[in-house]
């Protein structure tokens, strides 16, 4: 069903996430302020499943109702209470979309078989999790930034890739062990086609006070909060400037390619050069530094 409306699932996707968010922190209980949403829309599992669900960066405050900042603190929502707002949103946009005849159906769904797995989905339960608050807001930007960036399967995942078979690695989040998978080339080259996204979507969208219609409100926030320092470009491309030299040759290395370091949050410039020589390249340990915004968030 995703395959044949990815477009239109996404849209509800992101609708019913934000619509959550800023409904319930809209609410005097929760807070009631406007804040700023980053949503990113991920469709694939660890194993390059089909996996849609979408990662939402959430401010740890916002905007009341006088334009004043409003801090929330470590507690955001209850999950629960989240997860009932998400589900009804959810199966009432797939319920009005098959209504108006913007769902399509695969050739082998018949209309009955389509309702009797949207009932069924009530009974499933939903998973909608919540993050602890980061202690600064560097931290989580950093994070979703190189989870956004890395794609559906990193290269160092492929641990061996011959004409029969690709093995791969991929952490079970079950009992968060490192295990393998092997697939025919073709497989995995479908599962990972599947994950490409239809022109034109926008995988990445801004809500509240990240909207481009909110940016007079943005600038009430940086007046209340303040920003962070901005960074030129010239210190940057300063930092890069170091060169690495080749273990095996000893001659200057290429820079091809940026990696994460998974042990770390902070800040890191460690360069690991290959054992390839000077035609070979270097991978680098490199968080960049962000410019100037307003990242109270959890």
């Amino acid at each position: 069903l995703w395959r044949y409306n990815e477009a239109l699932f996404a849209r509800i996707l992101f609708k019913a996430s934000q619509e959550t968010l800023q409904q319930l922190l809209g609410q005097k209980r929760y807070g009631g302020v406007t804040p700023g949403i980053l949503i990113a829309l991920h469709t694939w599992g660890r194993q390059l499943t089909l996996h849609p669900h979408t990662h939402c960066l959430v401010t740890a405050g916002g905007l009341d109702s006088n334009n004043d900042w409003k801090a929330l603190g470590n507690y955001l929502v209850p999950s629960a209470v989240m997860r009932s707002v998400y589900r009804g949103k959810l199966q009432s946009y797939i319920k009005t979309a098959f209504d108006l005849g913007e769902l399509i159906l695969p050739p082998t769904m018949s209309a009955a078989q389509f309702w009797s797995m949207y009932r069924s989905l009530y009974k499933k339960h939903w998973c909608v999790r919540i993050e602890e608050r980061y202690a600064h807001g560097k931290g989580v930007v950093l994070y979703l930034a190189r989870y956004c960036k890395g794609g559906p399967v990193d290269p160092r995942q492929l641990k061996q890739i011959t004409a029969d078979v690709v093995t791969m690695s991929y952490l079970d989040h079950r009992d968060k062990r490192i295990k393998q998978q092997r697939l025919k080339p073709m497989d995995f080259i479908t599962r990972l086609l599947q994950h490409v996204p239809p022109k034109g979507l926008h995988t990445i969208r801004y809500y509240g006070l990240y909207a481009s219609a909110s940016k007079l409100r943005y600038q009430q926030c940086q007046q209340q909060i303040g920003t962070l320092e901005p960074i030129t470009r010239a210190s940057s491309v300063e930092r890069l400037s170091m060169v690495v030299y080749c273990k095996t040759c000893g001659g200057p290395a290429q820079l091809s390619r940026r990696w994460w370091s998974r042990r770390s949050k902070g800040i890191s410039i460690n360069k690991e050069a290959l054992n390839m020589c000077v035609s070979g390249s270097v991978q680098q340990v490199d968080e960049p530094l962000l410019a100037s915004g307003f990242y109270n968030t959890s």
